[in-house]
């Protein structure tokens, strides 16, 4: 990947519910199970994707979107590139 390639990623919009950290895209995509909203989402960085889904369920879907992304930042600290694997 060239350094205009990475500088233009960098700078891209992110879709809704998306945050980068530490190189990765981090998406948000909660699940309505009745009145709960599930935590899952997907993390992503250049052309791999590791999509999730937890166990964990909240009542408010700006909480389910804010722990998905706490989640997602922990896996990626403990895991790094070894997510894709």
């Amino acid at each position: 990947m060239g350094l205009f390639t990475t500088l233009k990623s960098l700078f891209a919009p992110l879709p809704e519910g998306a945050v980068r950290y530490k190189g990765f895209t981090i998406t948000a995509t909660p699940e309505q199970d009745g009145n709960r909203y599930r935590l899952r989402g997907s993390i992503t960085k250049k052309d791999q994707t590791r999509s999730f889904s937890l166990v964990d369920t909240v009542t408010a879907e700006e909480t389910c979107v804010q722990l998905t992304h706490k989640r997602a930042k922990l896996f990626i600290d403990h895991r790094g590139e070894e997510i894709f694997i």
